[in-house]
């Protein structure tokens, strides 16, 4: 029998070692070819079913969050710069104290890396792709006192939510007020682990404060993916405004 094949060109676009996203480039297709029904099946068949599992992969629900978390809903922090950089601490630091037997004393991630908006309602893989586009991986730094004064400096200056858990400032006006590390005072003659990613460490952002660390670890852990585990795990999502980092009057 006589048959219009069309043949779908699909472009794959990876955006993590583990996920993918797809777009169609082109369209072409060729008229009247005599072919076998079952041949024809079978062959497209063949073509489609790795990026049907793909899309399929990306739909599935992993989580529902309470209510909805911007990254924009607050001044120097925000419900999902919390969420974010609390989650992947909690994710990256057991793995860090199984190689090296410290515990990270806080997480600084970016304002700009937070694309998206995690609505209320299930989550899918799909809105963690579309909030955390990059295949960015853990890192953790270690960094002396005056390099964490430069850290601070850069908040004030930036004017930011950028992404931190277990990190408390309190600046007045365009002076920082108070330092708090993991509930401790922060002191400036000693050293500390911070969790960020690799991106960032080598002064993406202009932080160039993570550059030359005293010590370099690559956790090897793909921060998207450890959203995904760890929303997967808690299943119900919440998150809010603490006053981590903020400006007194």
């Amino acid at each position: 029998m006589k048959l219009k094949i069309i043949v779908l060109i699909i472009t794959l676009f990876s955006f993590s070692c583990t996920s993918s996203g797809y777009t169609i480039s082109n369209i072409s297709y060729e008229d009247n070819i005599k072919v076998q029904d079952s041949i024809v099946d079978i062959e497209i068949e063949l073509i489609i079913k790795p990026f049907r599992n793909k899309i399929k992969t990306l739909e599935k629900t992993v989580g529902f969050s309470k209510e909805s978390y911007s990254i924009r809903d607050g001044k120097l922090e925000s419900t999902l710069g919390n969420l974010i950089a609390d989650i992947l601490y909690e994710e990256c630091n057991p793995e860090f104290y199984k190689i090296t037997s410290n515990n990270i004393d806080f997480a600084l991630f970016n304002y700009g890396g937070v694309r998206g908006t995690l609505n209320k309602g299930k989550i899918t893989q799909h809105d963690l792709f579309t909030i955390m586009p990059w295949k960015n991986l853990a890192t953790v730094v270690k960094i002396e006192g005056e390099k964490v004064i430069e850290l601070v400096e850069y908040f004030n200056n930036e004017n930011l939510a950028h992404p931190s858990s277990r990190l408390e400032i309190e600046f007045f006006n365009k002076t920082n007020k108070k330092i708090f590390i993991n509930k401790k005072q922060f002191d400036k003659n000693k050293s500390y682990y911070v969790l960020t990613s690799n991106f960032l460490q080598e002064g993406g952002d202009k932080m160039t404060f993570f550059k030359d660390p005293l010590e370099l670890y690559n956790l090897n852990l793909n921060l998207r993916d450890l959203l995904i585990k760890s929303m997967k795990n808690k299943n119900i999502i919440e998150s809010k405004l603490d006053n981590r980092i903020f400006r007194s009057e």
